[in-house]
């Protein structure tokens, strides 16, 4: 090795440092800044298509298309979150509002007949052991049942402190839909003053990674989506099995949490399923046990395959990747983080980046 190609080799690397550094400072500190607006892009460009058909053929106003399409858009996607977040804020609150009934009614008498049954079998040994579980059986109904008020009544305080959150998600929302009005009208001036701040070079280098994450993008929905169904389907099927009333419903809300990562199939599975241990339903607990187990090994198995595979990462890599976004980056970094190394390959095969080569 030279000295020319260590030198080069150093400050490629510091290059590539400065690049990593100033992509985390701006996912971790400035990406919530600018969402609203990244948003109002992604809508925009999904909706240039349609915009420019439909103001070609009806020769109407692009302005006036645009912002048609633009508010239908937010109307329809509105509705839609609205209803899912309605019905999934009523169940959750239905289950704590209802968590310390159902101990005082189901868990606290299972809880009390196992002590007195453990009491009759030792009464004939030692008094005194018999007395200290007696004591022991108080203490831990005492302190299960402020455990079980205690989260009742913290979960119920944070959905009520929540509310405070809503007129600055309101303004973000609005801000969020007029950059979309103003991005959708005016698409390709904005687009055009934008790649022409940058040397020909990087401008082409620009539409070609452009090109490339849109495409990476789509993948990775189509993937996620994949894994949704492939859950629902799981779901449906084990519930029905389990004879669960509304199992298409329960499917659907429990499905939709999967696909979050900071929740999961076992926020629900699991605590439903030891509450049905503790109430006697042995056959029926163990049932969701195993639905959980499956489910839980079958998406850590295709997961990494699956999204691997749409964008051109190898499993291993995509895991690790995926493992890393979330501890730097928080939930975005599921997302994120997976999109650039696959970007970085891309460059990296076409011969854009020479980090390794000489």
């Amino acid at each position: 090795m030279t000295i020319e190609t260590k030198k080069n080799f150093i400050i490629n690397f510091i290059y590539f440092l400065l690049i990593l550094a100033i992509v985390y400072i701006g996912v971790k500190y400035a990406l919530g800044l600018i969402a609203p607006f990244l948003i109002g892009f992604f809508v925009a460009f999904l909706l240039k298509g349609i915009i420019n058909f439909i103001s070609g053929k009806l020769r109407v106003s692009r302005k006036v298309v645009a912002v048609f399409f633009v508010l239908l858009f937010y109307t329809v996607a509105g509705l839609l979150f609205s209803y899912l977040g309605v019905r999934v804020f009523t169940e959750l609150k239905d289950m704590v509002v209802k968590l310390p009934q159902m101990y005082s009614t189901d868990i606290e008498p299972i809880i009390i007949r196992l002590f007195d049954d453990t009491q009759e079998i030792i009464a004939g040994f030692d008094p005194l052991l018999v007395e200290s579980l007696e004591n022991m059986a108080v203490s831990l109904t005492q302190s299960m049942n402020s455990a079980i008020s205690g989260v009742s009544s913290t979960v119920i305080g944070a959905i009520t402190s929540a509310v405070s959150f809503v007129p600055g998600l309101i303004l973000s929302i609005i801000i969020t839909i007029i950059s979309s009005v103003f991005i959708a009208v005016d698409y390709n001036k904005i687009t055009s003053a934008v790649v022409c701040l940058f040397p020909p070079k990087v401008r082409n280098l620009l539409i070609e990674i452009k090109g490339f994450s849109v495409g990476v993008g789509f993948k990775y929905i189509k993937a996620y989506a994949t894994l949704m169904l492939i859950t629902f389907i799981e779901l449906v099927i084990g519930l029905s099995i389990l004879r669960v009333d509304g199992a298409l419903s329960v499917a659907v809300l429990i499905a939709f949490i999967d696909i979050l990562p900071v929740f999961g199939t076992g926020t629900i599975v699991i605590p439903w399923s030891i509450i049905e241990l503790v109430k006697g339903n042995t056959l029926f607990a163990i049932g969701l046990a195993l639905l959980y187990v499956i489910i839980t090994v079958v998406r850590n198995v295709l997961e990494p395959k699956l999204l691997g595979k749409q964008i051109g990462l190898h499993p291993l890599v995509m895991l690790i990747c995926m493992y890393v976004g979330v501890k730097v980056f928080g939930f975005i970094g599921l997302f994120i983080l997976p999109v650039i190394a696959s970007i970085i390959k891309y460059l990296y095969d076409n011969d854009k980046i020479h980090f390794f080569r000489q």
